[in-house]
């Protein structure tokens, strides 16, 4: 299946006049699964690629899951499906059962495959992990620092405190660990979160777990972006949500209070959303999860 669409040519911007873009975007298009090819011309250039995948879907249940199913299942062949419930999928059965009714709500003669995580808390144990992999439909563990954004009050309080035989055993399974990567203290200012928890959390567990595979989720600042570039790109990877490719926190007041604007991790300075970030933040995209999720995984 290939999907087309149309977009503006980058003139004049750091998109089209980078050559480090341009050198980047060469390799991405070598790695990417299937042919991607573009048409450019002096209105528009055309952008045709494989069916793609969703690397973070909430589908949530009951009536919800119902309604945005058959919306991504359209769209997408396959997708990382977020463990937030509530209750949360903690448990390999949960996930296993959530599957099911994931296929259930599916349209007739749909072949979207819906790829499982598992909520990391406290008590996770390493056993866990191995049924997870035993399943053959859990793909990896999602950590959502106590607090950090909906339905997280089951999230993890002490990741290396209390987690770390869990991580362990995820190296061994070849499992990745999705993260939302934002700390809670009240004493951090909301839009530097981002930053001090690569510097107080994640650097330090690659440091001790440096063969963990680790996707860092909806990055939004600079600083996300060009750390996940300087780590082993076996190991390390990000993606990227649309808001934060086109939105600042400007928008979150311009003519007054916009709620809809409002999505954690929330919108940051310009400086991050520029449009040398923008391209930057596309190859990491392009880049992303063939390492963790492949078939052969």
């Amino acid at each position: 299946m290939m999907l087309k669409t149309s977009i503006s040519p980058f003139r004049g911007s750091a998109l089209a006049t980078s050559s480090v873009f341009s050198q980047k975007l060469s390799s991405v298009l070598v790695k990417a699964r299937g042919p991607i090819h573009l048409k450019a011309s002096k209105i528009k250039m055309e952008l045709s690629i494989t069916r793609p995948d969703d690397w973070h879907l909430h589908l949530r249940d009951g009536e919800l899951l119902e309604a945005v199913v058959s919306h991504s299942s359209h769209h997408f062949g396959r997708a990382i499906i977020m463990p937030n419930l509530k209750p949360p999928i903690t448990t390999t059965a949960a996930a296993m059962a959530y599957r099911q009714s994931i296929l259930k709500a599916l349209p007739e003669n749909s072949d979207f495959t819906p790829l499982m995580t598992l909520y990391l808390t406290d008590t996770t144990s390493p056993n866990e992990i191995k049924l997870a992999r035993e399943s053959g439909v859990v793909y990896a563990v999602k950590l959502y620092p106590a607090g950090a954004t909906t339905n997280s009050q089951d999230g993890v309080t002490d990741l290396f405190g209390k987690c770390l035989p869990v991580l362990e055993e995820m190296v061994r399974q070849n499992m990745p660990l999705l993260v939302h990567g934002e700390v809670t203290s009240p004493d951090v200012d909301v839009f530097d979160r981002e930053k001090v928890f690569i510097d107080t959390v994640l650097f330090p567990l690659l440091k001790k777990l440096p063969q963990l595979k680790v996707v860092m989720e909806h990055i939004t600042t600079m600083e996300a972006a060009e750390f996940v570039e300087s780590c082993d790109d076996r190991f390390v990877a990000a993606t990227v949500t649309p808001q934060h490719l086109v939105l600042n926190r400007n928008s979150l007041f311009q003519g007054g209070l916009q709620p809809h604007n409002y999505c954690l991790p929330v919108l940051k300075r310009e400086i991050h959303r520029m449009p040398f970030n923008l391209c930057f933040s596309l190859i990491l995209l392009l880049e992303i999860h063939p390492f963790c999720f492949s078939k052969n995984v």
